[in-house]
C-alpha cells in the first residue's frame, strides 16, 4: 500500500486486536458484557453524557491494562442520544489545549461530560507501558479528543491511536495542530463506509454565519470491501474480518485462544436484498 510514513506505523495485529476491543466496547452497551483477551485486566468503565437537549449518562468504553499495555476503547453510535449528538456538528473551541482550533460540538460535549474522570483513572497506571486509544465509528473522534488531550497533559506522551470508519472530528485548524502532536495515529477506514465522508467537508453560508468546515486527521489506512450495504460496510465486524486476512494466523490465534472476544463475522458477506412483496387478502 502506497502511503508514505504509514506503513512505518500501522501495526496489523494491534488495528486487529483494538477493533475487536472496539466490538466489546459496543458490547459492553448494549448486553452489559465484556470479554477481554487473556492477560487484559478491566481498570475502568467510561460514562458520558450524550444528547442534547436531555443528555443521559451512558457507557462509553472502557480501559483495560495487560502487563506491557493500556487500551483505551470506545464504541459505536447506539442509541437515538448518540445520533442526537452525532447531528449536534456545531463546532466549539477545543477545550483541553489552547489555540488548537474548533471541534464537533456533540462529540466534544460527550468527551467533555467524562474527561476528569477517564484522565484521573489513566494517571494511576503506569506511563511506561504503550497506551493505544482506539474507536469505532463516534468512538473515532472521542478517541481523537482523548489522544491529543492526554498526549499534553498528562505523563503518557506518545499515545498510539487507530480509528475504525470515524467521521470527522474538527475544523482543518484542529486537524493540523492535532497532526502536529500526534504522529502514531492511523485512520482505517472502507472506501465504501459513508461514515467517514461525515461532517462534510463544508457547510458554507447562509448554513451559519461564517460557515462550517471540517478535516480528517492523519494517517488514513484506506480498506475496500464492498458489502452492497452501508449498514455491513461499516460494522466494525467487517472492518474486523478485512483485517483480519492481513494477518490471518494472528486473528485466528486470538480468536480460538480468547472464546467470545472477536467479532461475529458471519454478516460480512455481500447483501442479496430484494424489496418484499406486500400480500392482501
Amino acid at each position: 500500500m502506497d502511503i508514505p510514513g504509514v506503513e512505518n506505523i500501522f501495526n496489523s495485529e494491534d488495528a486487529i486486536l483494538l477493533a475487536a476491543m472496539c466490538h466489546q466496547s459496543n458490547l459492553l452497551f448494549e448486553k452489559e458484557e465484556l470479554t477481554l483477551p487473556k492477560g487484559f485486566e478491566l481498570r475502568y468503565i467510561i460514562r458520558a453524557l450524550a444528547g442534547v437537549e436531555y443528555p443521559e449518562a451512558e457507557v462509553f468504553g472502557f480501559i483495560t491494562e495487560s502487563r506491557a499495555e493500556i487500551v483505551i476503547a470506545f464504541r459505536g453510535t447506539d442509541s437515538f442520544r448518540d445520533n442526537e449528538s452525532d447531528q449536534d456538528l456545531y463546532q466549539v473551541p477545543y477545550p483541553f489545549v489552547s489555540n488548537m482550533g474548533k471541534t464537533h460540538r456533540g462529540f466534544t460535549c460527550i468527551y467533555q461530560s467524562t474527561r476528569d474522570i477517564l484522565i484521573s483513572e489513566l494517571n494511576k497506571l503506569s506511563t511506561t507501558k504503550r497506551l493505544l486509544i482506539a474507536g469505532y465509528s463516534l468512538g473515532g473522534p472521542l478517541s481523537v479528543l482523548a489522544a491529543l488531550d492526554i498526549a499534553v497533559n498528562t505523563n503518557f506522551k506518545f499515545p498510539i491511536v487507530y480509528t475504525y470508519g470515524s467521521p470527522r472530528t474538527g475544523d482543518p485548524d484542529f486537524a493540523f495542530r492535532f497532526n502536529q502532536v500526534i504522529k502514531n495515529s492511523i485512520r482505517i477506514f472502507n472506501v465504501h463506509d459513508i461514515i467517514p465522508t461525515l461532517p462534510e467537508k463544508a457547510y458554507p453560508p447562509p448554513f451559519t454565519k461564517e460557515g462550517l468546515y471540517y478535516r480528517h486527521v492523519n494517517n488514513n489506512y484506506p480498506l475496500s470491501f464492498q458489502l452492497n450495504s452501508l449498514a455491513r460496510n461499516h460494522y466494525i465486524n467487517c472492518y474486523f474480518n478485512n483485517l483480519s486476512q492481513m494477518n490471518p494466523g494472528f486473528a485466528k490465534a486470538l480468536c480460538y485462544d480468547n472464546p467470545g472476544f472477536c467479532p461475529d463475522t458471519g454478516l460480512c458477506i455481500p447483501f442479496e436484498g430484494i424489496c418484499s412483496e406486500n400480500s392482501s387478502s
